[in-house]
């Protein structure tokens, strides 16, 4: 796992490499859901401030999904997007497929990762 840690506007941030970018992960929540949904986000380097670069997590309220889990946006993101989670230990596969219109997520469980909460904290110490 590569890292780079940045100081932008007086704030620490430990980067992580991701497609050739040097990105963070927020963690937060969805609005709406049940059992406040977990949302994944990354942001890249760009010069000296951070930019939105993707969406990691879809919200699917109409699929059940257990404690801890989140449908990952493969439609937008590749497949390469789960395999960069695990190897960054952010959690792992359930093996269970979340549904809309014509396109399949795949459920990973944040809750079994240790980067999900050393990040988790991160982040809640920046808000």
């Amino acid at each position: 796992m590569e890292t780079k840690t940045v100081t932008i506007e007086g704030r620490e941030y430990k980067l992580l490499r991701y497609n050739k970018e040097w990105v963070f992960p927020v963690i937060t929540t969805y609005e709406h859901g049940l059992g406040s949904p977990i949302a994944f986000i990354l942001l890249y380097l760009e010069d000296e401030s951070l930019e939105l670069y993707t969406d990691v997590t879809v919200n699917l309220p109409e699929c059940t999904r257990s404690a801890g889990c989140q449908f990952i946006n493969t439609n937008n993101n590749g497949e390469d997007i789960v395999d960069w989670l695990e190897n960054n230990q952010f959690g792992k596969r359930t093996g269970k497929i979340g549904e809309s219109g014509y396109c399949t997520y795949p459920e990973f469980n944040f809750y079994a990762g240790e980067q999900y909460w050393e990040y988790k904290q991160i982040n809640e110490e920046l808000q």
